[in-house]
């Protein structure tokens, strides 16, 4: 696949909650690894989110103790081995070479290590009492994006390259995979209702120097490209200008983006909000000049000719949003209400729908929102890039006026509605949402880091030696 701008391997990680007063909107939210020391991440004490080569895979070791093993500590009802905190410290190391940062010493790193394998069991406890689970396309896209990035194909693919490596190293790697994906979810959920920025706090923050940085023109796009093995080839170069100019002249007729792509085996896809001081001059030119939906000439680049797709341009001197005007019903998932209670709580109210019953009568006495419960389930006017990814999904591909499926978002199980849509400019909310978000980015891993320390304050832990 086409090298992207946005190489991040999980979206969410990357994305910040508009916080609202009155009502849950599932907004995207800032996910901002915070370990106990900065040289360690969760991520290291597993896998380094890199398949490896030479038999260097970093996978979690069985909770079935060898004999050389032994239990390191209990926590509440699981337990921490050695061979666990040998194969943290090797990621760690991994992840701090990678870095070109220098190495503490082995008892240093290990006792980082184990505190940090303390509160990922914590964690881990706190997501199996609550039954609540990343879904598997989720978990498989994640996957898949991780594989991309090393050059494998596909899931099978990757499947049979880690088994080679150890046996059952595929299924090890994806339950650690989708044991910080539930981690990084249950972070999100519990920092965002404790942080709060205020109106003063926005208003303060604007008039500041430090507001000029984050009120840069943003650019989201998609990037439609012919690939070209050799770009300086001017022979291959106009094969590929000339198939370029089809595709435009296809996708300007109507003809549907994903089968266009499919059609003439093209690559790139969507790339998300970007500044411009971080994007090429040919990418800042040619987006300046498109409306939303609109495509450029093609051009050439280092790895082929493309095309770009505008999906929005927003900053201080303007910032025009498509919206969707949308109610939901949601069966929330919780430490008492597993995803399979909430998944047959929706589809019964699926089915009354269907039946004819009133969406906003039924998200009142249904929703477990109770911002948007008391009003019929309306979230108002809502825009592309606001909603977690599984919400927005949805809202896009659901036509005026129609029910759309029932889907699972990290917060639980969602029926949706889009009423109308509009355009309209934002740049006000637009300086005064990014004001909120810079701030909630800022305050995220501090209250992190206190929220980690309550839960291993209140959870049993028994540190246990070596056996003598």
């Amino acid at each position: 696949m086409a090298k992207t701008l946005n190489q991040d391997l999980n979206n969410a990680s990357g994305q910040i909650q508009n916080q609202a007063q009155s009502q849950i909107k599932f907004r995207k939210k800032i996910f901002a690894t915070s370990a106990l020391t900065s040289a360690l991440s969760l991520a290291a004490l597993t896998v380094a989110f890199v398949i490896p080569a030479h038999n260097a895979y970093a996978a979690t070791a069985s909770q079935v103790a060898t004999p050389l093993d032994y239990v390191v500590a209990v926590v509440d009802d699981s337990i921490i081995l050695a061979s666990d905190v040998d194969q943290g410290m090797q990621g760690a190391k991994q992840q701090l070479r990678a870095r070109k940062q220098p190495l503490p010493t082995d008892d240093v790193l290990q006792a980082d290590v184990i505190r940090q394998l303390i509160l990922r069991k914590i964690q881990l406890g706190i997501i199996a009492r609550s039954g609540a689970s990343v879904d598997e396309n989720t978990l498989d896209a994640t996957i898949n994006n991780i594989a991309e990035q090393q050059g494998i194909t596909s899931i099978s693919s990757l499947d049979k390259k880690l088994n080679a490596i150890k046996p059952n190293g595929y299924t090890e790697f994806r339950q650690q995979i989708a044991d910080d994906l539930n981690i990084n979810r249950l972070q999100q959920q519990r920092i965002a209702s404790r942080l709060k920025i205020t109106d003063k706090d926005v208003d303060n923050f604007l008039s500041s120097p430090q507001s000029a940085d984050a009120l840069k023109t943003e650019f989201n796009f998609n990037i439609i490209q012919v690939p070209v093995a050799d770009s300086t080839n001017s022979s291959e170069v106009a094969k590929a200008t000339a198939t370029a100019n089809e595709v435009l002249t296809q996708l300007r007729s109507g003809k549907a983006l994903e089968s266009v792509m499919t059609q003439y085996k093209l690559k790139g896809g969507e790339q998300g909000w970007h500044k411009s001081d971080e994007l090429p001059t040919p990418f800042i030119e040619a987006l300046s000049s498109l409306k939303q939906g609109e495509f450029s000439k093609p051009f050439v680049t280092v790895e082929g000719v493309d095309i770009l797709q505008s999906a929005g341009m927003r900053g201080a001197a303007g910032a025009m949003v498509h919206q969707y005007h949308v109610r939901h019903i949601l069966a929330k998932t919780s430490e008492v209400a597993s995803a399979a209670d909430a998944k047959l709580k929706i589809d019964d109210i699926y089915a009354k729908l269907k039946a004819g019953a009133s969406f906003q009568d039924l998200a009142k006495t249904y929703s477990d929102d109770p911002g948007s419960a008391q009003n019929g389930g309306d979230l108002s006017w809502v825009s592309a890039g606001e909603m977690v990814p599984a919400f927005e999904t949805v809202m896009l591909q659901t036509p005026v006026g129609q029910l759309s499926p029932a889907f699972q978002s990290p917060y639980g199980w969602h029926i949706l509605e889009v009423e109308e849509t509009r355009d309209k400019d934002m740049t006000e909310q637009y300086r005064r949402d990014t004001a909120k978000q810079t701030l909630y980015k800022r305050q995220y891993p501090v209250e992190l880091d206190n929220w980690l320390r309550e839960i291993r304050a209140t959870a049993y832990v028994d540190m246990r030696g070596a056996p003598q």
